[in-house]
Formats: structure tokens, sequence, C-alpha cells
């Protein structure tokens, strides 16, 4: 039974940070709407950059790789920090978070339940997990504030 959960946690509960941040993204005035995409793409772009970089620092071989055993969910044997799963889910929260608390806090606890299905699937380790929700934090912090800075704010009219 804790299998199954794992694997609908691994491969498919991001699924829903998406839908919910979609739906709330529908549901806001154009202006805060302008708001969230610029924001999300200067965090996205940040953090494409951010996993890019981590890539190349460090080399950390999937658990199912060092522990030969199968996983549960199918995986190439390919560096696995950090978690892309997990920097994205984050990401999404974090977005989410400035624009919503409440509903920024519910996705980053789906992002933690999605990262934890992953490692407990085999896929990933904790410091992978770690390093991509606290690279999707730090980008969008980032992001936040270059966005605030006077040039962009003729954009976010």
């Amino acid at each position: 039974m804790l299998d199954i959960v794992a694997i609908i946690s691994a491969k498919y509960l991001f699924s829903i940070s998406v839908l919910v941040g979609g739906a709330y993204f529908l549901l806001q005035s154009r202006p805060t709407q302008k708001r969230m995409i610029v924001l999300s793409v200067v965090s996205l772009a940040f953090v494409l950059f951010g996993i890019f970089i981590l890539h190349q620092l460090y080399f950390n071989p999937r658990p199912f790789v060092v522990g030969s055993f199968t996983p549960l969910v199918n995986h190439v044997a390919n560096n696995g920090f950090p978690s892309e799963h997990a920097t994205f889910t984050a990401l999404i929260a974090s977005v989410m978070y400035v624009f919503n608390r409440r509903i920024g806090l519910l996705l980053f606890l789906i992002s933690i339940i999605v990262s934890l299905g992953r490692v407990y699937a085999g896929v990933h380790h904790f410091i992978d997990i770690i390093a991509g929700i606290l690279l999707a934090i730090l980008m969008t912090a980032l992001s936040q504030v270059i966005i605030n800075k006077p040039i962009f704010k003729q954009f976010l009219k």
C-alpha cells in the first residue's frame, strides 16, 4: 500500500500543483496575472540556470544506482542532484506564496509529499530534494527583489 502511495506521489501528484496554480492564476485580475507571469518567468529562468550549474558542480548518482536495486518508478540512471520534481513543485509553491500564502503553503506541502515519494521510490537522496526546494525558494526571492526594482515597475502596470 505504501508503495502505491509513493508511486502516485512520485509520478503524478505534481500535477495538482500545476492545476491549483493555474486555477488561481485564471481567477486573478489582469494586473495580478501580469505580475504572476513576470515572477514565474524570471524565477524559472534563474532556476533553470541554477539546475544547470548544480549539475556541473556536483554529481550524485541516484539511490537505485548506488544500491543496485530496481526503483518503484522507472528512471534514467543520471545525475539526481538537484531533484527537478522538488525544484519545480517548490517553484510553483514559492510563486504562489508571494500572491497567496495559504495556497503557497498548501503547495509546499504537496511539494514535500512529491519529494518524499521520490525518495521512497528510490530515485532521489534527501540532499537532492533539499537542494531543489532551496534553489526554488532562493531563486523566487531573488526574482522578487529584481522585479521590484523601478526599471521593472513600468512593465507591471
